[in-house]
């Protein structure tokens, strides 16, 4: 059996909380391998976002434990305690006026030790695309250049927040198919959806109800986006 990527132990965000951004998450317990993807599947405020953003350092949980390649997300001074971590939430990126080269470009000097832009474009299956205004991408495009801004930081670990949601099916095919290839490769990618459907893409499943993880169980075969 592969050694855990990501390692969630009766984690616990929002619970108790009189505030509740993205719902709650209460004794989560996980983990996902180098080079699976893992469908976190649940209703709408069901705590997918909450498991996420503490998953990606971004929120401080209230009890349990987090371990993104050995490392706690909140060691270190930027949160992130020195994982290749990259994360899409649900909205994605709006960049007008702007094209996809500019886009990365930027992206790129916000990054250190950044990948090159050709380079996650490629991953993303943007190739070709680096003179495209954004406003002419197709929602696929813009969610696959959510994925090539991801991939920057040379992630090796995906954290993905309903990436379809809002896609028609040749798109949400598109951006499916990029999550596979990067698998493929060695990314370990954690994805929430509400879809039961796409989740049977995933290698594995998990079933949040109410912020808790109420059954997991390996995905349906064949895989194919």
């Amino acid at each position: 059996m592969k050694a855990p990527v990501i390692e969630v132990r009766d984690l616990r965000v929002g619970f108790g909380e009189t505030s509740q951004r993205s719902g709650a998450v209460g004794d989560v317990s996980f983990t996902v391998a180098r080079g699976e993807v893992y469908a976190v599947l649940g209703r709408y405020g069901a705590g997918k976002t909450a498991l996420l953003e503490a998953l990606a350092g971004v929120r401080r949980p209230s009890g349990g434990t987090v371990r993104v390649r050995g490392t706690d997300p909140y060691d270190g001074r930027d949160g992130r305690g020195g994982a290749r971590t990259g994360a899409v939430w649900r909205d994605g990126g709006l960049f007008p006026g702007l094209t996809v080269a500019e886009v990365v470009g930027t992206w790129r000097r916000w990054t250190l030790d950044p990948l090159g832009g050709d380079e996650a474009l490629r991953l993303a299956g943007l190739a070709g695309a680096a003179d495209v205004p954004f406003e002419r991408l197709t929602p696929g495009e813009r969610r696959r250049l959510d994925l090539a801004l991801a991939l920057i930081g040379r992630s090796d670990v995906l954290l993905l927040d309903e990436p379809t949601a809002g896609l028609d099916g040749a798109h949400a095919r598109e951006v499916r198919a990029v999550v596979r290839a990067l698998a493929a490769h060695g990314v370990t990618v954690v994805i929430t959806t509400r879809d039961p459907a796409e989740a049977c893409l995933a290698d594995r499943v998990g079933v949040l109800d109410g912020g808790r993880l109420v059954t997991g169980r390996d995905a349906a075969r064949p895989r194919a986006a």
